[in-house]
């Protein structure tokens, strides 16, 4: 069961931060408050799937459960950070 939750986590922290990283904006306005929230997503995602697959560390099946839902999102969202938040609040 642990190695399923570390895979699971580690492919959902990995699609997150590159379904953010492979965002377009189009013809959307830049709002630097997004733009910095969306940084610090990628940061957190592409950081926790670094660490999970070089062993640091062992994700919870809270932690994993967490990581899905963002993942859900992100991809539901196509990657645009300001409808995550508003799908959110």
């Amino acid at each position: 069961m642990s190695k399923a939750l570390t895979m699971l986590a580690l492919l959902s922290y990995a699609s997150t931060c590159l379904r953010l990283l492979c965002y377009r904006r189009g013809l959307a306005n830049h709002r630097m408050h997004i733009s910095l929230v969306a940084w610090l997503l990628i940061v957190a995602t592409g950081t926790s799937a670094l660490e999970i697959l070089l062993g640091l560390r062992h994700p919870s099946f809270g932690e994993t459960a967490v990581a899905l839902i963002l993942s859900y999102l992100a991809h539901r969202t196509q990657g645009n950070v300001a409808q995550l938040i508003r799908r959110i609040h």
